[in-house]
């Protein structure tokens, strides 16, 4: 191959003439390759890791060609070895007519390795948005297409353990930032041609690749399309993060509780397939949502499916209990120091009146100070670094609490019972459906400090009654509980032995066309 001097686009300081050919005013490019390489380099030519060369193909150098990527996202080793010297050893028969010759051309397509993904482009917009992504383009002079490589090659973080989704048994593999690689977990665990990855490009500005996964035949077709043509609306500069995603397409963006769930698991992710469901993976992203999403699925674990019936069962009821705590233990406690003491046994309230005697707040404003110390204490473990995390959460408890009891501050009951409600957080598997829950908390205590246990009673009727107007995707958050699915209740309060859970296991997803008629027939 005979290397012309390349040119350095970065020092490029003339600008292009204005183009006044017919194509370019189309957006296309032209079969003249000078006046190509000068819109790539208006385009690029400010860039560090652009790289632009021209070079002559060919065994005697009888075609004039350039390729242009940039090298931080491009393998160069790739695009070296299986296209560059390919293109260098063919006979183009520069004696023949020119459309001949580029026939030849077309023909140097079938040659080149399956592994490069080859695909011809005339537009200037679709060729200067697979630069940004990662391919080269390969101009010649004379032919009126670019050829686009697919050559990404970036680096990512390695496939290691989830550290928000951890079990005991169970496999160790969680999702990383990169799609093919995320798509190829879940492929080894669906080993089936109706699984399908669909991709949808979104962003104005910087586009970004959405996948929507689901199982041929196993999905609502309705769910599919609802999904995709939401996804296609959602109209923003660029992707910065899933949670973008998510609040564009949920559909009800005023409630603390989650519509769409998440998870870095693979295993999960498989099984919600299995049910049904459709998996959303975004680019630059370790978190998949899952649509449609119901309450209940919040105190499922991934290892509830790893452990023996008994042992998963227990731990899913204990998890339910400790969501009635986490809302209402500070709150029912409010209520019975302020206004139902009579509640209490003679000795146990004569006690605590003797301990509240040198507290100078009212039990609100005691209840509403530890809460809030207690969630300070919890963000600043997560901010901090790992190991100092966790010694200003422990030992900030530990001292705090201690020294805030024997400055008559706060009553010892109250800093136990906040402490439980702290504890009993932990319990519930997906972090941010417990943000919500703390969020609520605030809101009870304060009721229960303004009408006791009737408003107390009061407020978790209302959250309930706002859970069941709930839907994600048109099923009812609530779902299979109201309304009422016998079929589905399976997999629920228990997670029923594996004999009974049938073939198909419990559904979750959108009814089908008469399913309804069936549910009430069975009831």
């Amino acid at each position: 191959m005979k290397i012309v001097k390349p040119k350095k686009a970065n020092k490029s300081t003339k600008k292009p003439q204005k183009p006044v050919e017919k194509d370019q005013e189309k957006n296309l490019i032209l079969p003249d390759l000078q006046k190509n390489i000068k819109v790539l380099e208006e385009t690029f030519g400010d860039n560090l890791d652009f790289i632009l060369r021209e070079m002559l193909a060919g065994s005697k150098g009888e075609l004039s060609i350039a390729v242009a990527f940039l090298e931080t996202l491009v393998d160069k080793v790739m695009i070296s070895e299986f296209f560059l010297e390919k293109l260098s050893t063919y006979n183009y028969e520069t004696d023949v007519l020119p459309e001949e010759k580029f026939k030849n051309i077309e023909k140097v397509l079938k040659t080149i390795p399956a592994a490069l993904n080859i695909e011809e482009e005339d537009k200037w917009e679709e060729i200067l948005k697979s630069i940004v992504v990662g391919k080269a383009v390969f101009l010649i002079d004379g032919y009126h297409k670019a050829w686009i490589v697919e050559a990404r090659a970036w680096k990512e973080r390695g496939i290691s353990e989830p550290q928000n989704e951890t079990v005991v048994h169970g496999p160790r593999e969680g999702f990383v930032e990169g799609l093919q690689t995320n798509i190829g977990l879940l492929r080894r665990r669906i080993k089936t041609h109706n699984f399908i990855a669909k991709t949808v490009t979104i962003g104005t500005t910087s586009s970004n690749d959405v996948v929507i996964c689901y199982l041929k035949g196993v999905a609502d077709e309705s769910l599919v399309d609802e999904v995709e043509n939401k996804i296609k609306a959602i109209n923003i500069e660029g992707v910065i993060s899933d949670n973008v995603i998510n609040e564009f397409i949920e559909g009800t963006p005023i409630t603390p509780f989650k519509l769409i769930s998440t998870t870095e698991r693979p295993d999960k992710i498989a099984g919600s397939l299995l049910e049904g469901r459709v998996a959303i993976l975004t680019e630059n992203s370790p978190n998949v949502m899952i649509v449609p999403t119901v309450f209940w699925q919040f105190f499922q674990s991934a290892e509830d499916y790893y452990e023996r019936f008994p042992v998963a069962a227990f731990n899913r009821i204990i998890r339910m209990i400790s969501f009635i705590f986490v809302l209402s233990l500070t709150a029912f406690y409010v209520a019975i120091a302020t206004y139902h003491q009579e509640m209490l046994p003679t000795q146990l309230a004569l006690t605590m009146s003797a301990i509240r005697g040198p507290v100078p707040f009212p039990t609100v404003v005691e209840a509403l100070l530890l809460e809030l110390v207690l969630e300070g204490l919890r963000e600043a473990g997560l901010r901090l670094p790992k190991a100092a995390g966790q010694a200003v959460s422990i030992v900030g408890a530990l001292v705090m609490g201690q020294a805030a009891v024997e400055a008559g501050l706060v009553s010892p009951q109250l800093v136990i019972i906040v402490a439980a409600s702290g504890v009993f957080s932990f319990l519930i598997p997906d972090y941010s459906f417990v943000i919500s829950l703390r969020l609520l908390k605030f809101l009870l205590i304060i009721l229960a400090s303004i009408l006791g246990i009737f408003g107390l009673i009061m407020g978790l009727m209302g959250i309930f009654l706002h859970l069941n107007a709930l839907e994600s995707f048109g099923v009812p958050y609530m779902s299979p509980v109201t309304p009422f699915k016998k079929r589905d209740m399976k997999d629920v309060f228990i997670r029923a032995p594996w004999p009974q859970m049938g073939k198909e296991g419990p559904k979750k997803g959108p009814p089908e066309k008469g399913e309804e008629k069936e549910n009430e027939a069975e009831n």
